[in-house]
Parts: C-alpha cells; sequence; structure tokens
C-alpha cells in the first residue's frame, strides 16, 4: 500500500503535467512543480518510499500547512481549465495530507526536537533559492509566491507587494508552530515516559 501511494502521488502530476503539454499550455513560469506543495508531492512520496527522517519533516510542515491552506483558501485564477483543475488541485493536495497522515499513524514516525526551526531555516533559504529561480525562468515566474502576491482569501496576504512577504513569513511561521505542537507533546511525553522507564530499573 505504502509504495502504490508513493507511485500514485507522483503519477498523478506527471499526468496532468502531460495534459498540459498534450493541449500546448504547459507554462514553465508557472507550470513546474516547485511551489512548496508541488515539492511536497515528491517529499511525501519520497519519505513514504525511504523513511527519510528530513523528508518526513519537511513533509509534515510543507504539507499540513500548505496543502491544507490551498484546500481551505483555494486560488481560482490557478483553475484554468474548469472542473478538471478542481478536481486535481484536491487530488494532488489531498495525497499530500494523506500521505503525512499515514507516516504518522501506520508508519509511525515522528518530528524531531528543533525540527520547527530546522525546517523554518531551510524554508527561508528555498524562498533565497526560489527568488535566483524566478528570475532565470523569467519575469513572470512566481514560484513561492515571492514576486506577486496571489490570489485567494488567505488571512495571512496583508498589503501588496512587497509588504505582504511580511505577514506571510510571520502567519507561516504561526501556523508551523500550531501543528508543530501535538508533535511536541508526544515527542517529549515519549522522551520523560523513557527516562521515567530507566530511572525504574
Amino acid at each position: 500500500m505504502v509504495i502504490f501511494l508513493a507511485v500514485i502521488t507522483v503519477f498523478q502530476d506527471i499526468i496532468f503535467d502531460f495534459f498540459q503539454l498534450y493541449i500546448n499550455d504547459f507554462d514553465l513560469t508557472k507550470d513546474l512543480p516547485l511551489h512548496m506543495c508541488g515539492l511536497s508531492l515528491f517529499l511525501t512520496s519520497y519519505a513514504l518510499w525511504t523513511k527519510n527522517q528530513t523528508a518526513f519533516e519537511l513533509s509534515y510542515f510543507w504539507g499540513l500547512a500548505g496543502a491544507f491552506q490551498s484546500i481551505i483558501t483555494p486560488d481560482p485564477t490557478r483553475w484554468p481549465y474548469g472542473d478538471i483543475s478542481v478536481f486535481w488541485n484536491y487530488l494532488s493536495h489531498g495525497l499530500i495530507i494523506l500521505n503525512v497522515v499515514w507516516l504518522i499513524w501506520v508508519e509511525g514516525m515522528r518530528c524531531r526536537k528543533g525540527s520547527l526551526l530546522n525546517v523554518w531555516l531551510v524554508t527561508s533559504g528555498f524562498i533565497f533559492i526560489m527568488g535566483i529561480v524566478n528570475k532565470i525562468i523569467g519575469d513572470s515566474a512566481n514560484y513561492w509566491f515571492i514576486c506577486q502576491k496571489p490570489g485567494g482569501d488567505s488571512p495571512f496576504l496583508i498589503g501588496e507587494w512587497p509588504y505582504y512577504l511580511i505577514t506571510f513569513a510571520v502567519g507561516a511561521f504561526a501556523v508551523m508552530a500550531l501543528i508543530y505542537l501535538p508533535m511536541w507533546i508526544v515527542v517529549d511525553r515519549a522522551q520523560k515516559g523513557r527516562l521515567t522507564s530507566t530511572d525504574s530499573m
């Protein structure tokens, strides 16, 4: 089952790319899997396949924060093919969340202490890299939405460029911290339980 999840996650993204190529509407400035959720598709698949801890932690924060945000505050401007776009939007983001939940509940993976800070630093590094990538690809490239404010009704998008980047960054960290809280409680309790068991021996 885990192999099926990993394969179908990648395969559905490839199918959509071929669909865009078939209708001659694949645009390098917006259709490469370089957004947080696009990268999360491959990260969750890799984590499912290898049980890699770093991939899991990135998937946990990026996947839950990014995919859930895309589901509850979708951007209709990114649905150029009507119902097909809507279906693939919810399919791809839903798979990200499903994969993360599978890694937690079935595979028993947990975030390490300090993972919130580590992922935040990696995220900040990716933002810098994506700024360079956007410049290389072209003026209309807007991966990670750092060059132009995206659509949708996100409460974290306050103001116009570049001011929304500040509230977006603060909001993203707040959401990641909130997501990290239950994982921190579980890991902290598990570590205390192990220490108690050791002391009683």
